[in-house]
């Protein structure tokens, strides 16, 4: 019974020895790659400095992220033409040809002439891609239906 009980140890530790082997085959991804935007605007509202505008959007990604996003968010436009955003997006393809969903907390900005930097945190992830970690930026600019650009960033799984 005891050479069992020892038998079973080592076979854990083993086990555990490289299944942390077989992860570390993966530390760190470099994500890029280009993304477009089709933006649909639910609501505006005016302060004396600002406009508020509520959005959804639909987000094409190409490169190491294959699939479509959906957006809900908060943009700020102010006085100055620069802006900020905040939203969550729900991405659904493949990352690193790896499928599952992700969901992102986005933080962006523009400046006057419509260039656009925008920060994608994973949250969480569904799937295969539920352990997955990381922060992707986006820079680009923004055109008639949304902004469009590129993107790239450290990816962890």
């Amino acid at each position: 019974m005891k050479k069992l009980f020892v038998s079973a140890a080592v076979a854990l530790i083993l086990l555990m020895m490289i299944t942390r082997i077989g992860s570390a085959s993966f530390p760190r991804t470099k994500a890029n790659g280009s993304f477009i935007t089709t933006s649909t605007i639910h609501s505006e509202t005016e302060d004396k400095f600002n406009t508020i505008i509520d959005l959804s959007s639909t987000v094409t990604y190409t490169g190491t992220l294959k699939g479509t996003s959906t957006v809900q968010g908060t943009l700020i436009v102010h006085q100055d033409g620069s802006s900020s955003f905040q939203g969550v997006e729900t991405f659904t393809g493949l990352v690193d040809g790896v499928p599952g969903t992700l969901t992102f907390k986005l933080e962006g900005s523009s400046d006057l002439y419509q260039t656009i930097q925008i920060t994608n945190t994973i949250t969480s992830g569904t799937g295969e891609l539920s352990n997955l970690q990381g922060q992707i930026s986006k820079v680009g600019i923004i055109k008639d239906n949304g902004p469009l650009g590129t993107y790239n960033g450290p990816i962890s799984y």
